[in-house]
């Protein structure tokens, strides 16, 4: 796995973050054409991810390709809630989401977070979260139409 260019996310990055968070969205919607998932796209508009951005309840980290375009993105809320873990589909498998997952829970834990974070992870996603070392708490939900699994990560709990 190469190592990627990691920083944190900037009001300027809004844009490219909503592009990207609409590019995935496919991957956890219930409907191909999103119906029923109107809150969820409410909440990823340009204007909602720079509200994000510049609230102090949110921390975002973007991952660049070798031509310093956001390829992948992550955002933790209260130092402890991956809120949006976005890969571009074309980046899919090549490490971008580990190094982001791992330099958030880092963060994180220099921040104060004891080392125990939740997610509620796509059912595509949910292998990658399970090699992060999350384990479901619940089964399978939907609401606001999307499906998603509760998970949990604990520092030090058996992987």
């Amino acid at each position: 796995m190469s190592h990627h260019i990691i920083r944190p996310a900037i009001a300027d990055d809004a844009k490219v973050l909503s592009a990207l968070a609409h590019l995935v969205a496919p991957y956890f919607t219930l409907h191909a054409d999103g119906r029923d998932a109107e809150l969820f796209f409410a909440s990823i508009t340009e204007a909602a991810t720079l509200e994000r951005l510049r609230s102090s309840q949110y921390r975002y980290w973007v991952a660049l390709d070798g031509n310093d375009n956001v390829v992948a993105t992550i955002a933790i809320r209260d130092n402890t809630h991956v809120y949006h873990l976005f890969v571009n589909p074309d980046q899919h498998r090549h490490g971008y989401a580990s190094q982001l997952w791992s330099h958030a829970k880092e963060a994180a834990m220099a921040a104060g977070n004891p080392g125990e974070f939740t997610v509620n992870s796509s059912v595509f996603a949910r292998a990658m979260y399970e090699k992060f070392g999350f384990h479901a708490t619940a089964e399978q939900q939907q609401m606001h139409g999307l499906a998603f699994i509760p998970m949990a990560f604990k520092n030090g709990s058996p992987q």
